[in-house]
Parts: C-alpha cells; structure tokens; sequence
C-alpha cells in the first residue's frame, strides 16, 4: 500500500509541475512575438512530464492490480484523495492544453497572413533598368517564416 502512496504523490507532484510549465507555455504564447528557442524548451520539459506521468501512471496500474484496488480508491480515504487532486489538475492541464491550441492556431494564421502579403507583394513588382525601362526579373531575397 506504501508503494501505491508513493506513486500516487509523484503523479500528483509531477501533474504540479506540468501546470507550471503549461501557464509558461501559455504565457510565451500570448506575446506579439515567439522566441522560438525558450518555446522549444519549454516544450521539451513538457514532453518530459507527460513521460514522467505515463511512466507512473503505468506504475499505479500494476500495483492497482497487484493489491486489487481501482481507482477513485473509495474505501480508502487517503488515496481517494490524491487522486481527486490528480484528476482535477488533469483537468486543468486539458484546459491549459485547449487555451495553447487557440493560441497557436492565432500564431499560425499571423504567420499565413504575412506569407500571403509577401507573395504578393512578390508577384507584382517591376523594377527599372538605367534605362528606365522595366525589368520584371525579381530582384531581393526570398524569405521563410515558419514557428
């Protein structure tokens, strides 16, 4: 039963520090502009957790079965504990996970935006030779914008 403990409070810790970083993700989120480098690593700590937490949960599992109980753990009042402490911030975490979705699909609309104005600013423009006649080779540099 003390292994189950266990395991339950370094889920309910780790589901803790997913919602920290899951608000750092929103926050990066919500600036006018993405610092690609400080969202790669925020995203690879979450990645982290959510191994941490699989890792775990499949943990608990096994020792559900092994002492044949099943969680919401109704007849014992501390493991029903934590674990509505996990659902809840499972919850949580879905919410904060919906809000980065809207988020990036802000980003990503911006983006798409400004390629469409590149292009087509692109497509039109002529310059002049010396001579003063037209040239339509395009001249200037290419760019690629991605997240």
């Amino acid at each position: 039963m003390e292994n189950l403990r266990s395991i339950l409070v370094k889920i309910e810790d780790t589901m803790a520090e997913l919602e920290a970083i899951l608000a750092e993700e929103m926050n990066q989120l919500r600036r006018p502009q993405i610092n690609p480098v400080s969202l790669q690593i925020v995203s690879d700590t979450k990645s982290r957790l959510l191994s941490t937490i699989g890792y775990y949960d499949e943990l608990r599992r096994q020792e559900e079965t092994r002492l044949n109980l099943a969680a919401p753990y109704r007849q014992n009042a501390e493991f029903a504990n934590h674990w509505k402490n996990i659902t809840e911030r499972a919850t949580s975490a879905n919410q904060h996970n919906q809000n980065i979705y809207n988020l990036l699909d802000i980003h990503m609309q911006k983006i798409n935006t400004l390629k469409s104005i590149v292009n087509k600013a692109d497509n039109g423009a002529s310059l002049y030779t010396q001579a003063g006649q037209t040239n339509s080779e395009s001249a200037g540099k290419v760019y690629n914008f991605s997240i």
